[in-house]
């Protein structure tokens, strides 16, 4: 039976419930389109939920009617889904992409920035130190003006030698976990569950979304690490090598959209074609 939140969550949003991996009505994608016509250059936005889609959908609309030559795919994991999988299943569907972009993962203070670099995840029976993560002078010294309000000690807890925490499931299967930064090496005895993620910066895709930023807001805005899921920009890349995190006020989308419409993208392919 298809889920009634799934199946509001779609009414309002005007988008269509895309079956999971195992082809079940749990656990899928909602996917809302705005597109203006077949094989115009596309970007995908992800968001955690319903609502970090609201304002890249409202700036595509308003930039489609002004002649922009750009579609829009929206994507919103229901619980339950395998993500990669559920691209992976539909990456035909969703066709060739610009771009693709992570808008759920929250701002460092909540001040506009962009990720460098995202921790993965490890799991093992009981806690062990772990190294420090490598940090340059310059990314230290940057992240220690961007959160002025944070002492030493949480900045290093957060971004260079994370806590252990009990699993989720401890209670049923025992065991702890803690992110995992680039650079430091999986203990032994540890398994690794996602992967770290390094970004690259020096990239039109990173340039457009700096300068969209920076427009938007009038701040500076630098690119520093960032203690988030990295797993759903994992499975973007199911669908492209270019992806980000970015969210923003709806300007800044507008701003974003508007430079990648001019980036270069692969050859067209969808399941029309």
């Amino acid at each position: 039976m298809m889920d009634p939140t799934a199946l509001k969550l779609a009414a309002d949003l005007g988008g269509t419930l895309l079956s999971g991996a195992a082809g079940g009505l749990g656990g899928g994608l909602l996917l809302v389109e705005r597109s203006l016509a077949h094989g115009l250059p596309q970007v995908a936005v992800l968001g955690r939920s319903a609502a970090d889609v609201v304002a890249p959908l409202e700036a595509a609309e308003r930039l489609q009617a002004g002649g922009l030559q750009l579609n829009l795919l929206a994507l919103v994991p229901l619980p339950g889904c395998d993500l990669a999988a559920t691209l992976a299943l539909h990456r035909r569907r969703l066709g060739a992409l610009v771009a693709a972009l992570d808008a759920g993962l929250p701002w460092l203070g909540d001040k506009p920035m962009l990720v460098r670099r995202l921790p993965g995840r490890i799991r093992r029976a009981t806690p062990v130190s772990l190294a420090k993560a490598p940090m340059g002078p310059l990314e230290k010294t940057e992240l220690k003006a961007f959160l002025a309000d944070w002492e030493k000690d949480r900045r290093k807890m957060v971004f260079r030698r994370p806590e252990w925490r009990e699993a989720p499931d401890h209670a049923e299967h025992g065991g702890f976990e803690t992110d995992l930064w680039s650079g430091v090496a999986v203990p032994e005895g540890a398994e690794l569950q996602v992967p770290p993620l390094e970004l690259p910066c020096a990239t039109p895709l990173a340039d457009a979304l700096r300068a969209a930023l920076r427009l938007a807001t009038g701040v500076p805005v630098p690119i520093l690490p960032l203690p988030g899921d990295p797993a759903p920009l994992h499975a973007l890349r199911e669908l492209t090598p270019e992806i980000a995190a970015f969210r923003g006020p709806v300007r800044a989308w507008e701003l974003a959209f508007t430079s990648l419409a001019r980036l270069p993208g692969p050859p067209h392919f969808c399941a029309r074609c």
